[in-house]
């Protein structure tokens, strides 16, 4: 972290939050131990103006610290640092691919949380059982969530990760600018916040916890007679909620506390 500090000017309370997040999210197991989370930054030191990304090395978001954390640029998705040498994830480009795609996008998630991973393989999204924002809190994910299919583009030989910079554009095409999420088929979703990482933490514990009543509810009115139709909310009431940034001040200190820690310690 002190290189990020003194050689690009990176702010060490941003990285901080950048590692919490991790741990946040792997404590809510909408992380599993490959997921990643990213938070966007611009760089103007040491002759460098570049629009950049930071992001955990190659390590189970559990784990993640300070000292973890790398620069990435937002054109390439490969580091910043020449003398960076330790291995990137090897989902990288979604972040980069998202962050181009979208200039007003400050934080992406991706994640394999297993109830994400069942609205994905479903069946297309204008279907009673596709997944849609039923809980109040949980409007942010938006009010229409597309699918990816890697296979519609190239084919069904490959191994479902996003890899390369053509792919990362590829996912990103299905970002309109009022999505929040989109589920990847057989893989996970990636998920956007325009505000900041603790936004994008709220999204992404609350994505996963929306898709989960959903599920119980269609299970219920399957088992009641009511073909398993659920009621999701109404598109005025998915804009009434807003993005629930506000709440983030009031959860933030909790999920820290859930860590066994408080938000002044280092990391």
């Amino acid at each position: 972290m002190d290189r990020l500090a003194s050689q690009f000017g990176i702010s060490p309370d941003l990285v901080k939050d950048l590692v919490l997040a991790n741990r946040i999210l792997a404590h809510h197991k909408v992380l599993d131990t490959f997921g990643h989370i990213s938070v966007r930054c611009r760089v103007r030191s040491n002759g460098i103006d570049e629009d950049c990304y930071l992001q955990a090395t190659y390590h189970a978001p559990a784990i993640v610290r300070t000292q973890d954390i790398a620069l990435f640029s937002v054109r390439t998705g490969e580091p910043v640092d020449p003398e960076e040498k330790r291995k990137g994830a090897l989902e990288r480009h979604i972040h980069a691919g998202l962050y181009r795609a979208r200039p007003n996008v400050q934080a992406v998630l991706h994640c394999h949380a297993p109830m994400l991973v069942t609205y994905s393989i479903l069946p297309n999204v204008e279907s009673k059982t596709s997944l849609k924002p039923v809980l109040h809190v949980g409007s942010s994910v938006g009010r229409h969530i597309p699918i990816y299919d890697i296979s519609d583009h190239f084919g069904h030989d490959t191994d479902l990760l996003i890899r390369t910079a053509e792919l990362g554009d590829d996912l990103a095409r299905l970002f309109a600018p009022e999505t929040g999420m989109v589920l990847m088929r057989g893989h996970g979703a990636t998920i956007a916040s325009k505000s900041n990482v603790k936004d994008l933490v709220h999204k992404g514990i609350y994505a996963v916890i929306n898709a989960s009543i959903m599920r119980d509810a269609t299970l219920l009115s399957a088992a009641t007679g009511s073909k398993g139709v659920v009621r999701p909310l109404s598109n005025g009431e998915v804009e009434a909620c807003g993005d629930w940034v506000s709440a983030v001040h009031r959860s933030w200190p909790a999920w820290v506390a859930e860590l066994g820690l408080n938000n002044d310690e280092s990391l």
